[in-house]
């Protein structure tokens, strides 16, 4: 086996372990470097417009180019766009040059004296139906084919764990027994709203907002999203109900 084999099943086999956002992305970028990477940005992308500008969910490296790229309005010249709202599976950026040859060339000339000479991109459904985009770059052009299935196997993996940590870590601690997000996610669940409505209303995916409720549920000691609900407004911990 060999040093990609050995670290990307590594990866693939320990990365659901990890807790916390920092620990994952960590091993991701050791992972990363052993093809020849080092620098990702994993995005939800909810257009592919100026304004539709993505919601950063774990970067690494990107912060200057991303920068151009909004600032210079690249989305709208960028080829890969293109491929990124016509196809599912990965891609490279020599793959959408040699399907355009010359376009975009200012853009592709600033990337490379930025060092972002190749990247790999992997892409798949998003919870809130937006896309998750993973950028994954290097600083030489060529990149070795046999090695695409295991880089975009651990690409996938780690930007579906990085949105779920992610999620999690925008919780913050309540004034009381509950959590921020487990307080909002009862007060929605005591209106009648779905894991699905709330967790489009708090941009969250809808098991994030299971997460939420079965952590509420052990704090409270009750058995029942309805116990939850009753519970927290008796503590004062949510308000009664309108009316």
């Amino acid at each position: 086996m060999s040093t990609i084999e050995g670290l990307s099943w590594a990866f693939l086999s320990e990365a659901p372990e990890h807790r916390s956002l920092p620990v994952l992305e960590a091993h991701f970028r050791r992972t990363l470097e052993s093809f020849g990477f080092d620098r990702y940005c994993c995005t939800r992308l909810s257009g592919l417009r100026v304004a539709d500008t993505p919601t950063v969910v774990s970067r690494h490296g990107f912060e200057a180019w991303d920068r151009r790229y909004w600032t210079e309005r690249y989305i709208e010249q960028d080829p890969c766009s293109r491929w990124i709202a016509t196809n599912q599976t990965g891609f490279t950026w020599t793959d959408v040059r040699d399907a355009a040859p010359g376009a975009a060339e200012t853009m592709w000339r600033e990337a490379r004296a930025e060092g972002l000479a190749n990247a790999f991109v992997v892409q798949m459904p998003g919870p809130l139906s937006e896309k998750i985009v993973l950028r994954m770059t290097s600083p030489l052009a060529g990149f070795r084919g046999e090695h695409r299935p295991l880089l975009e196997s651990v690409g996938v993996v780690f930007a579906t764990l990085a949105v779920r940590l992610h999620e999690q870590a925008a919780d913050r601690p309540g004034p009381g027994l509950l959590t921020q997000r487990e307080t909002e996610c009862l007060q929605w669940v005591g209106l009648g709203k779905t894991d699905w409505e709330i967790g489009a209303i708090l941009d969250i995916s809808p098991k994030t907002v299971n997460h939420h409720v079965e952590s509420a549920k052990r704090k409270l000691d009750v058995a029942t999203r309805l116990q939850a609900v009753t519970a927290a407004m008796s503590r004062g911990l949510i308000p009664p109900h309108p009316g």
